[in-house]
């Protein structure tokens, strides 16, 4: 009786050895799949982002008194993460300017349209697919500037001139998916006369 005891002692030992590596097969991808989301994947890695708005500015007229005026920018970027909440982007805007003031007593300016070609290095507060879909930034852009209506020294002359363009921003995008409905505020520096901006468009992301 003793042989088929052990024999049997045998076959129970490894019977429960096999179960046990099946449970530990079983088992291992579901313990890949918890770790996975301690990292969560970024919420872009490539954007477009559009936006429009107004830009209230307050240009000098000939008298040395100020008038309310008001841009109307439209722009787009495109943008590439480049390390975690960090990107950099490329874009361009234009500025209708829908007033004609006069700084000469006697014959109005040109209308203060304007172009502008920028680049941006933006920092996105929380830009991550973690189930959040409020994401905050802060975008510094600067760039070149191309505007009509713009003093010469000359209280009577106007003209076209390329100047310095600074942009900064403080915006949030609300994210459905893929796309985004995105609010900025921000400052313009423009030849003529700098704008205060309130934006909002659309951001898309890319890859």
């Amino acid at each position: 009786m003793t042989p088929v005891t052990s024999h049997s002692t045998r076959r129970a030992s490894g019977g429960r050895l096999l179960i046990a590596l099946l449970v530990l097969c079983v088992m291992a991808p579901r313990v890949d799949a918890r770790r996975a989301p301690s990292d969560p994947p970024r919420r872009f890695t490539g954007r477009l982002q559009m936006l429009s708005g107004a830009a209230l500015a307050l240009p000098k007229l000939f008298d040395g008194s100020r008038s309310f005026a008001t841009y109307v920018p439209a722009e787009a970027e495109v943008a590439l993460r480049i390390t975690g909440p960090l990107s950099v982007g490329l874009g361009g805007s234009g500025l209708l300017a829908p007033f004609s003031l006069t700084t000469c007593s006697d014959a109005p300016s040109p209308r203060a349209n304007a172009l502008v070609a920028f680049g941006t290095l933006r920092l996105d507060f929380n830009n991550s697919r973690d189930g959040s879909w409020w994401s905050p930034w802060l975008a510094l852009r600067g760039g070149v500037v191309g505007q009509a209506g713009v003093g010469s020294g000359d209280p009577c002359e106007e003209r076209f001139i390329l100047g310095m363009y600074l942009g900064p921003r403080l915006g949030t995008d609300l994210w459905m998916g893929k796309a985004a409905v995105s609010f900025a505020v921000g400052y313009d520096h423009l030849p003529r006369a700098a704008g205060l901006a309130i934006q909002t468009g659309l951001t898309l992301r890319l890859f």
